[in-house]
């Protein structure tokens, strides 16, 4: 395969006419190594073939329905805390003012 490397860009890229020729192999490529492959047309960028992945949050960031940031917490994983004794007379105070209006 003749997958070419442009050198200030660090990027794989195959023309067209090489993705159709050898479609198989460059999916397998993107498998194998995890790394995009550009597709040309005349020699500029017009596509690239990624892998899908696994994980939901990083497939939501690639898709960009996500901003990229931390991966939240399982809920197995948050650690709940006692409410503070005096939490209660908050609690009455907020419902009082919610029957109020």
């Amino acid at each position: 395969m003749n997958v070419a490397m442009s050198s200030h860009r660090k990027r794989m890229s195959v023309g067209i006419k090489e993705l159709k020729d050898r479609a198989s192999e460059i999916i397998a490529l993107v498998q194998r190594t995890g790394e995009a492959v550009w597709i040309t047309k005349n020699r500029e960028e017009v596509a690239r073939i990624m892998p899908v992945p696994a994980d939901d949050h990083e497939r939501l960031v690639a898709a960009g329905l996500l901003l990229p940031g931390s991966k939240p917490l399982s809920l197995s994983d948050l650690k709940l805390t006692q409410l503070a004794p005096d939490a209660s007379r908050a609690i009455e105070a907020i419902l009082r003012d919610r029957e109020e209006e």
